[in-house]
């Protein structure tokens, strides 16, 4: 058998050999050959055949001397050249291995050709693992072995992978063990009882055996347990209904969890038992394995924390407020007594279907931020702070009521963190119901006051200006008459005094010289001055006497006494009516310097108003800033500045501005409301801004504003439509 150093499969194998036999015989015809060139001609074609066969393969003589190499052959071994031609293989490998011998010797002898695989050093420490097929050649003329033809493969890495599976093997036979001993060991170590059943074909069932646990815990051991059924273990009734728990186990074909009852050495005890079914390949399920956990003293806690519930169930039925436990995450209520259902109209079931949608059902909407609002801050708690706030529920028939809440930490998670609120919530309706008709009161007695105050200062001041205008125009009358005469005879009298002194000027024309008597007296009353003087004298009389008519006029506009309903009017000269009455205070005083008046009149169309009240408000406005500027200016210039214009063609707006010492921001919310006044007691009665609000608003369908910063003055703003059509 030849070996392929290429590939190792059979065909090839076989084919390699089937080429070295004609070689061989290829080699006898050239010795016979006759002729010496076609003999040199062929042994160079077998040189050739030999040099580059893809196998290692060498040919021996007699001695174990090279006659020909191929050039693997000489590259496995290496073999630098082919000057290892005539020279004898052990010579060149001194330490070849002794079995190398022998199986030269044997194929000498006539033995058939061996495989053999070995190591075979290589020179400078390398070893490697050789695959040998060592076969006789034969002489054709004496028909004896001429020499050995071997063939070689190296297989090194094939010996290799064979040694290292064979430690994988050992390695993982050993870890095997010792996995199985350390499971053996949790098995019996483990306090918990763990148990095995096995599924016959019949679906039969026997247990296959348990942990130490299970022995101390059924007084039965592991070899008296093997083999038998549940009703040996447990008892005929017990051990009906374990093999039916089994059963479910198997038909389902997954691991169950549940709690039972069984009685071992006479005594009942509670188990969370588990169960895992094993399956074949086929998929049927061949074993079961078994834990259990004793749960008896959790049973036992359990009876008692059910009785100690009932018995505050029924402490919490009795209390005529409704208790319950909020759980945060579940956003609902977890327990809650009777009266939470008595107070609502609902049922348990009925709560219990509306779940975590309850707060929001039952909540009002107005309400329902300040629940939310609430149940944020309440995650910051601390144990055994109270928390209390009032809401309003919906009751099952449609009615709301009040609820007063008082709330604390119930219970808390592991990590510390609230997760559920004990709450104490009593019915306040009527309290509430109380409190709002109370409140509903207090607002209709605080409307009343006001209106109270806002009647009784129209009163006073309708009183008060119903006086001022009777007086005003009384004086006004009283004054006209005098002034009218004095003003009508200071003509004639004038005229009169004209002609008397033409009348002297021809005397003294026409008498030059007086007597002495005369001329004293002309010199005593200065004659010349007095003629001069008299003429200016009447024309001052006559400019006084116009001045007193304006202000006449001026009181007479102001007071309107005779014009009671809506009018046209000239909104200009009602203004420079009340500057007229106000130029008093206009004028320099020892304690504060003149006060300028700015007019920025713009051109407005006859105003359908009530005159004399409108008046009334820019004597209000203008007296007020005049009041602020003789506070504020000390030594510096006061200044007005009254500014008119219509605006979208319906409104015309009036703006009085000061210059003074403005108003606070706390105080402009109150300016306008009765009796509010920030000048000291006797300077003010609160109701000059008032009336005028309401004369500008009520009366009029305007509206009054005022603009300021403190300590940049103040400006009133007064808009009224043109017409009130």
């Amino acid at each position: 058998m030849v070996c392929n150093l290429i590939s190792v499969d059979k065909d090839t194998y076989e084919s390699l050999q089937e080429e070295l036999i004609e070689l061989r015989q290829l080699v006898a015809s050239l010795k016979g050959a006759k002729s010496s060139n076609l003999l040199k001609s062929n042994q160079q074609q077998m040189d050739l055949f030999i040099e580059y066969i893809p196998g290692a393969i060498a040919i021996f003589d007699r001695q174990m001397r090279y006659i020909l190499t191929s050039r693997r052959w000489r590259e496995d071994y290496n073999l630098s050249d082919r000057d290892i031609i005539g020279r004898s293989h052990c010579e060149i490998f001194l330490d070849i291995p002794p079995y190398w011998q022998e199986i030269h010797q044997r194929c000498l002898a006539g033995t058939i050709g061996e495989s053999e695989e070995n190591i075979f050093p290589v020179g400078e420490g390398t070893i490697h693992w050789v695959k040998w097929q060592i076969n006789p050649w034969y002489d054709k003329d004496s028909g004896e072995i001429g020499g050995i033809i071997v063939f070689s493969e190296v297989i090194t890495a094939h010996k290799q992978l064979e040694e290292t599976a064979i430690c994988d093997r050992q390695l993982a036979a050993a870890q095997l063990q010792e996995k199985e001993q350390f499971l053996r060991s949790i098995y019996d170590g483990v306090t918990q009882p763990i148990f095995t059943i096995d599924v016959l074909d019949n679906n039969e069932l026997r247990y296959a055996g348990w942990n130490s646990a299970t022995e101390k815990t059924t007084g039965i051991s592991t070899a008296e347990v093997i083999g038998k059924t549940p009703e040996y273990v447990h008892g005929t009734v017990e051990g009906l209904e374990v093999r039916q728990r089994f059963k479910i186990c198997i038909e389902s074909g997954i691991g169950i969890k549940y709690e039972e009852c069984l009685t071992f050495q006479g005594q009942e005890t509670w188990w969370l038992t588990t169960i895992n079914p094993l399956k074949n390949s086929e998929g049927r399920v061949y074993r079961l394995v078994g834990t259990a956990l004793n749960i008896t003293e959790r049973k036992r806690a359990e009876v008692a924390l059910q009785a100690s519930q009932h018995f505050i169930q029924r402490i919490a039925d009795s209390s005529p407020n409704i208790l319950y436990i909020f759980d945060l995450e579940e956003q609902r209520n977890v327990y809650a007594n009777q009266e939470m259902g008595k107070f609502l109209g609902y049922s348990n079931e009925q709560i219990q279907q509306m779940g975590t949608q309850i707060l929001p059902i039952i909540t009002h909407p107005d309400d329902w931020e300040k629940v939310i609002t609430h149940l944020q801050n309440f995650t910051k708690a601390k144990d055994g702070e109270i928390y209390e706030f009032e809401f309003r529920v919906k009751q099952a028939n449609g009615e709301w009521c009040w609820l007063y809440t008082r709330e604390t930490v119930f219970s808390r998670d592991a990590d510390g963190k609230i997760n559920q609120i004990l709450g104490v919530s009593a019915d306040i309706t009527e309290r509430k119901q109380a409190e709002m008709q109370l409140q509903q009161q207090a607002q209709n007695l605080e409307n009343t006051l006001r209106e109270l105050q806002r009647t009784q200062s129209q009163l006073i001041q309708s009183e008060k200006m119903s006086s001022l205008g009777n007086m005003v125009a009384g004086v006004a009358h009283e004054i006209n008459n005098p002034v009218n005469f004095i003003h009508a005879n200071l003509i004639p009298a004038s005229e009169y005094t004209q002609d008397l002194l033409r009348l002297l000027e021809l005397y003294q024309q026409h008498f030059p010289y007086p007597p002495a008597e005369i001329q004293a007296e002309i010199i005593a009353i200065d004659l010349d001055f007095l003629k001069e003087d008299i003429v200016k004298l009447f024309q001052s009389m006559t400019v006084g006497t116009k001045r007193i008519r304006e202000i006449v006029l001026s009181l007479r506009n102001f007071s309107r006494l005779d014009e009671a309903e809506f009018k046209d009017v000239d909104i200009h000269q009602g203004i420079d009516s009340t500057l007229m009455i106000l130029h008093n205070r206009l004028k320099a005083k020892p304690n504060h310097p003149e006060i300028s008046v700015i007019k920025e009149y713009g051109k407005l169309p006859l105003i359908e108003c009530y005159p004399g009240q409108l008046n009334q408000v820019f004597m209000n406005l203008l007296a007020n800033a005049i009041d602020s500027l003789e506070q504020s200016f000390v030594g510096e210039q006061g200044q007005i500045r009254i500014c008119t214009e219509v605006c979208n063609s319906k409104w015309a707006i009036i703006r009085i501005a000061d210059n003074g010492m403005g108003i606070s921001q706390e105080i402009l919310p109150k300016l306008f409301d009765p009796f509010f006044t920030t000048k000291d007691v006797g300077k003010g009665t609160g109701l000059g801004l008032s009336i005028s609000y309401q004369i500008v608003v009520n009366k009029h369908g305007g509206n009054l504003s005022c603009n300021s910063i403190p300590g940049q003055g103040a400006e009133f703003v007064i808009k009224i439509p043109i017409s009130q059509s």
